[in-house]
Formats: C-alpha cells, sequence, structure tokens
C-alpha cells in the first residue's frame, strides 16, 4: 500500500470540542477505508506564511497513513466540503520517504514519551517536596514564651532610644538661657566698651 502524507489547518477560534470532532471525523475516513495510521499528530497552534480567511495563524494537523488510493481522494473531498478547514495539502510519498518518515515519527514518539514521563517525574518530586515541607512546618515546635517576650522587647527598644532625644528638645527655657547666658554677656560688654 502507498504511504500518503496529509497536513491541515484548522481555525484558531475553533473550541477544543469542534476541534477534536473535525480531527476525528477525519481520522475516520481513513481507517473505514482501510488505511493504518502511521502519525496522528496534532502539531498546535502556528503563524501563517500570510492571511487565509483574515485568520493570522491556525492550529496544524498531520496524518501519517498507509492507504489504498481511494482513501485520500475521499478525504481530501471532504476536507473540501468541510467549514472548520482552511487549508490542507496531501501527498503520496516516494518508498525512501515514506519509510524515512515512519522512522521519524517513531522516534519522536519515544521523544514525546520521554519528555512526558520526565515532565510526570518532575512533578512528581516537587509534590513530595511541598509535602514534606507542609508536614515539618507541622511538626515545627510552637515558639516558647520567653522568645515572643524578647521579640516584644525588641519590638520596644526604638521607642526608648527616641525619648531621651525628646527630651532634650523640650528642655526648659531657663536651662537654654543659663548656657547661652556667657555668649550674650560677652556681646553686651562689647557694646559697653565701643559706647565709651
Amino acid at each position: 500500500m502507498p504511504t500518503y502524507e496529509t497536513l491541515f489547518i484548522t481555525p484558531p477560534t475553533l473550541s477544543d470540542d469542534d476541534e477534536r470532532a473535525t480531527v476525528e471525523g477525519l481520522a475516520t475516513i481513513v481507517t473505514d477505508g482501510g488505511g493504518a495510521f502511521t502519525v496522528n499528530e496534532r502539531m498546535g497552534r502556528r503563524r501563517l506564511a500570510y492571511p487565509i480567511r483574515k485568520f493570522d495563524d491556525g492550529v496544524y494537523t498531520r496524518f501519517l497513513y498507509d492507504s489504498a488510493i481511494e482513501v485520500p481522494k475521499e478525504l481530501e473531498r471532504r476536507i473540501r466540503l468541510s467549514e472548520n478547514v482552511l487549508r490542507s495539502l496531501t501527498v503520496r510519498l516516494e518508498e525512501d520517504w515514506a519509510e524515512a518518515s515512519k522512522i521519524q515519527a517513531v522516534k519522536d514518539a519515544e521523544r514525546r514519551a520521554e519528555q512526558e514521563a520526565e515532565a510526570a517525574r518532575l512533578a512528581e518530586e516537587e509534590a513530595v517536596r511541598v509535602a514534606e515541607a507542609a508536614a515539618l512546618a507541622a511538626a515545627a515546635p510552637p515558639v516558647p514564651e520567653a522568645e515572643e517576650a524578647t521579640d516584644d522587647a525588641a519590638a520596644d527598644a526604638p521607642t526608648e532610644v527616641a525619648e531621651p532625644a525628646h527630651e532634650a528638645a523640650a528642655e526648659p527655657v531657663s536651662e537654654r538661657a543659663a548656657t547661652e547666658t556667657p555668649d550674650a554677656a560677652t556681646e553686651e560688654t562689647s557694646k559697653v566698651k565701643e559706647g565709651e
């Protein structure tokens, strides 16, 4: 059986359910026609080279399958009738290209599976760390009252330091005058001498 590759673009405004229904509907055409899928891959949302129906980006999906020649013809006919597909392209792969594409598809699937397993492992480790931190926080002894009293004294300390400065500013005027008197007396005596 020849190998075909079909790439189609759906609008980014479709809901997940509508997009899934469109892709599944097109995939059933291949399976009902006796085709065998190697790849049924949602490639994700990508920017288009030029706007299509006023859309600047679209969601790409790739089918790689072996089937009789009637299957891609029917698939293309259904795609043209569908309002949920912006563009599509189907090519028949030569035998060398088909083998290389299948090998690459298997490698890509294995790589994705490894990445998903690694992401799941990291998420599990993070969950364990969070649980251990929560357990340590719950098992930590409560703060003793002596430490709380020390904290209260430390909080009051800045106000005690500020009080002497406040008292110095509020000195009685007579004490100030007493300290300033020698200067005032010197000034008066110098005035008297000048007047003589």
